[in-house]
This record gives structure tokens, C-alpha cells and sequence, in this order.
């Protein structure tokens, strides 16, 4: 079984559109009338919903922008370059941090990667990279 994140968001229209059109997301599939899709991205899988929202939530407290303090989620994509210049074109102000060689310490290995940071409308985080 594999993980698949579901984020609140305060506006389903701006994240799908963001999703879209400046991450490059496609949409498996969306239930609009819950405000709600579920998208993916190089085989990996992410879901959206709107915080207010008809149908559950599961909050663990109140929601206050930006959303996802604490956490980043790191997306190994097929070309970390283009998406960059993607969304580096298309919504400059998204990217959180520069695009960057950083060298990890894994086990007994260092591993290289290529990565930068982007934030979403609501402030999370993806570090998307290439291994």
C-alpha cells in the first residue's frame, strides 16, 4: 500500500488550478461537488479537498495559513530541470527555494541530488528532485 496525502486547502478552484497548470499535475480523478481531486505526478499520487468543504474532515485542530508547518514532502520527478523552469515561468513566487546540488548521507552511501522547493497557495512544501 502506498501513501497518498489528502491537504486541506482554502480554495479548491485556485489549488486544482495551481496543481494544474504550475505544478503540472494531471487529475485521476475529482468529486467537484465535495470540492475534491485527486491528482499524481510522475506515479506518485496527491489529494486535495476544500476546508469548508461538504463531507468530513479530520482536523486534529484549528487550520490557520500556512498549512503544513513542519513538513515538506519530497517528489523524485523525471525532469527536476523543466519543472523548475516551469513553474520558475509560470509563478516565480512559488518557488520557496532555489534549485540546488545537495549531497545526502545515506546509510554508508552519499547520494546526490538535484532539488529545489515550491510552495503552494496554502504554504506547503515540495522538494521535488532528481536522484
Amino acid at each position: 500500500m502506498k501513501l497518498v496525502p489528502e491537504l486541506i486547502c482554502t480554495d479548491f478552484q485556485t489549488t486544482k488550478a495551481f496543481y494544474i497548470y504550475v505544478f503540472g499535475f494531471k487529475i485521476k480523478y475529482e468529486r467537484i461537488d465535495e470540492r475534491f481531486a485527486y491528482f499524481t505526478l510522475d506515479g506518485v499520487d496527491l489529494m486535495c479537498e476544500e476546508l469548508s468543504g461538504p463531507g468530513r474532515r479530520w482536523l486534529t485542530g484549528d487550520m490557520a495559513l500556512p498549512f503544513g508547518r513542519g513538513i515538506n514532502f519530497q517528489w523524485e520527478v523525471g525532469d527536476v530541470h523543466a519543472l523548475y523552469e516551469r513553474i520558475r515561468t509560470i509563478q516565480p513566487e512559488a518557488i520557496y527555494m532555489e534549485i540546488e546540488e545537495q549531497s545526502y548521507l545515506c546509510g554508508n552511501k552519499t547520494l546526490q541530488q538535484t532539488q529545489f522547493i515550491a510552495q503552494d497557495p496554502d504554504g506547503y512544501l515540495f522538494r521535488f528532485c532528481n536522484l
